[in-house]
């Protein structure tokens, strides 16, 4: 069965339907026709997409500027985590800032936009830890790793100051990318 969506905008209108099967283009030219696809797996395809987008864009520059790239990209990503903090919290409902797995609902957020799998493998107030084993990025950033180990820690880093949390870092301490058997985020508070 087809699902159809259908929004009216003041300069048009947008009409899809998602169906089991693309149909050649026909004599209906205003429908867009996409394929029926579960939600996951278009998160997916779009994580691997930024993947390869933010790899064939960072590598060259990293290594024609060197290490200035890496800073300048982690001045950015910390401000984007302070910039979306409160938007999280209210989101994932993260009530208890003295609680490390409720403040692991930020990681639980990005994971399912990003098409990342993984588990807790602690939950304990003062120091939570998750394991994530399928992340569509993983590959395309074998070849520029520190979109991990660099830009996504300074976004963690960025978002938990927002938060006015001290957590201790690094927060990443493994990633699939560097050849690790899954990425490791680790949300410690500083005593």
């Amino acid at each position: 069965m087809a699902t159809r969506l259908e929004r009216k905008y003041e300069q048009g209108t947008h009409i899809a339907e998602y169906v089991d099967e693309v149909p050649p283009l026909g004599e209906d030219r205003k429908t867009i026709f996409l394929p029926e696809t579960d939600v996951f797996k278009m998160v997916e395809l779009g994580g691997r997409t930024l993947g390869i987008f933010l790899t064939e864009v960072l590598a060259p520059l990293a290594e024609k500027y060197g290490d200035d790239v890496w800073e300048i990209g982690r001045k950015a990503m910390y401000e984007v985590g302070q910039r979306r903090a409160p938007t999280m919290q209210r989101r994932m409902k993260i009530d208890d800032l003295s609680d490390a797995r409720c403040l692991g609902r930020i990681m639980d957020l990005e994971d399912n936009n990003a098409g990342v799998r993984g588990e807790w493998v602690e939950y304990g107030k003062k120091r939570a830890v998750k394991h994530e084993y399928e992340c569509p990025q993983a590959k395309p950033y074998e070849r520029c790793p520190k979109i991990c180990t660099v830009l996504l820690e300074a976004m963690e880093q960025g978002t938990f100051a927002a938060l006015g949390v001290k957590v201790k870092t690094p927060i990443i301490t493994k990633v699939l990318p560097e050849g690790a058997p899954y990425c490791e985020v680790v949300v410690e508070l500083e005593d």
